[in-house]
């Protein structure tokens, strides 16, 4: 009888009002760097929350559930584009086992099941465990992104046609 891999025990679910908990408790629980790339001024768990509680058309949230806590999200902003905004973000004791490619190609499926053109990202110069993600993920880096001086990545779907 096969055991059951780490990531077969994570559910991916869309978030929705009721889950404030479970947000709370998981960016309580960043890491100072986690904090620092992901979560400066408590950004983005502002946005979460704002999100489950007023909900935003062009925005998607997922969470990955792992024996009852919000073991990572990720998100995508201005959805009512062709490429929208990926965010991305794993609980610190389970890193290294892979969320963070569940996660990403949980949202690379939904994009290009809605027909996106690809997902766009930024992340800290020092961000060097995200980087690698993504350009294992697919992502491309296209250089450094305006004023706020990230690395500016792209993951763009592959174009069908033939010539």
């Amino acid at each position: 009888m096969e055991e059951k891999s780490f990531l077969d025990e994570i559910t991916v679910r869309p978030m929705h009002p009721g889950d404030e908990q479970l947000v709370n408790d998981f960016f309580e629980a960043m890491g100072g760097e986690a904090r620092a790339f992901f979560n400066r001024f408590h950004g983005n768990q502002n946005r979460t929350l704002a999100f489950l509680a007023n909900g935003n058309p062009n925005c998607r949230y997922w969470m990955a559930e792992y024996q009852g806590e919000m073991a990572g999200e990720v998100f995508c902003w201005d959805w009512n584009t062709s490429i929208p905004w990926l965010g991305i973000a794993v609980r610190e004791e389970l890193k290294g086992r892979h969320l963070g490619r569940k996660l990403i190609a949980h949202a690379q499926a939904a994009a290009k099941q809605d027909g996106k053109g690809g997902l766009m990202l930024t992340t800290s110069l020092a961000n060097i465990r995200g980087q690698v993600l993504y350009e294992t993920m697919g992502f491309k880096r296209i250089g450094i992104m305006g004023e706020c001086g990230e690395w500016f990545y792209l993951f763009r779907f592959e174009d069908k046609k033939t010539e």
